[in-house]
């Protein structure tokens, strides 16, 4: 099976996929990457509680530099609902429940596939 794909659309940075086989766009490439990303993503978190604290110090609700616009958000409100509207809730779960059961869906269904990182430490 061969691959007609490109990783980039800047002509000098693509990878030509045609030259690679599945195992190695898996192995190589999406894999390597997923790695990337967890560490990544770990850089962010322990760097979160500073960003957070430094975006606070500057009392702005919109902070621009030459590469980004950082702004302030608020999360979603919770509110404490009546017995009656919660029990409804909990009605309709049950008959949106039944009905999903009873019939086929309408779109949605789409393949996909997950990588699982099996790393023996933490990054």
């Amino acid at each position: 099976m061969v691959l007609n794909l490109t990783t980039s659309s800047d002509p000098s940075t693509a990878i030509d996929l045609d030259l690679l086989n599945p195992l190695e766009v898996i192995e190589m490439m999406m894999i390597d990457l997923r790695i990337q990303l967890a560490q990544l993503e770990h850089q962010i978190k322990t760097l979160q509680p500073a960003f957070f604290a430094a975006c606070f110090a500057l009392n702005q609700a919109k902070i621009e530099r030459h590469r980004a616009i950082v702004s302030r958000r608020l999360t979603p409100a919770q509110w404490t609902y009546a017995t009656e509207v919660l029990e409804q809730e909990i009605l309709l779960k049950q008959l949106r429940k039944q009905f999903q059961q009873d019939h086929e869906p309408t779109s949605g269904r789409e393949i996909t596939w997950m990588i699982k990182l099996l790393l023996a430490q933490p990054i």
